[in-house]
């Protein structure tokens, strides 16, 4: 029997290398350290104790391109799971990773996001279809809902693409983050805790769980 508690990756930001540590031995933990959040110098990320899977995403934000490409090295010298790179914002850091991701045991999940909208069926399409040229092992797809519409168009997706992740923010794409796992994705995104949502519409792990319960019951 599938344990989906392992296809829910908890989002995760740290004020310390020790707390990060300390969080990330709960058993059969899987993670994203959304390092460009966090109060982690890159010098103490090969300190890290990674846990059984882990995600690797640090966001421009106030990092140069600089410390981003230096973080991300570190991560894959140490063979963390996955490293996340958004394609339309990171094609510099891309090429600069891109042999060194070829010839490691790490998998490139290449990212999209729209804070206001979600784009028709066609530009989605297009979307996935460039993370895959640019050499995306998952393509990750992140809209946000403004009607069912939105939705419809999103779980269409999952008719045409494997190795995706696309789901919604904002109150409508609530209950996208857990059906996406009834429809082929290989993971969704719940926030560590309570405190440490980083998304808007984002639940925490027990909620995640709770809600793909109910819509595998017919519940909703």
């Amino acid at each position: 029997m599938e344990d989906v508690g392992k296809r829910i990756c908890r989002s995760a930001h740290f004020d310390s290398i020790d707390s990060a540590n300390k969080a990330f031995r709960i058993p059969d933990l899987f993670a994203e350290l959304r390092f460009d959040l966090s109060s982690i110098s890159i010098d103490h990320i090969p300190k890290l104790e990674f846990p059984e899977k882990l995600i690797f995403t640090c966001r421009a934000g106030s990092f140069s391109l600089h410390n981003r490409l230096n973080a991300y090295n570190l991560a894959i010298d140490m063979d963390v799971d996955y490293i996340d790179l958004d394609f339309e914002e990171d094609l510099d850091l891309l090429l600069n990773l891109k042999s060194k991701i070829a010839l490691s045991n790490t998998q490139l999940i290449l990212s999209q996001h729209n804070y206001e909208s979600t784009p028709d069926f066609e530009k989605l399409n297009e979307s996935i279809h460039k993370a895959f040229e640019l050499g995306a092992d998952i393509a990750k797809i992140i809209t946000t809902a403004n009607s069912i519409t939105d939705l419809d168009n999103i779980y269409h997706l999952y008719e045409i693409f494997n190795d995706l992740i696309a789901f919604a923010m904002g109150d409508f794409g609530l209950e996208s983050r857990a059906k996406i796992l009834t429809l082929g994705a290989p993971f969704t995104y719940a926030a560590f805790s309570e405190e440490q949502k980083t998304a808007s519409g984002q639940m925490d792990f027990r909620q995640t769980l709770e809600l793909y319960q109910k819509i595998k019951k017919g519940m909703l």
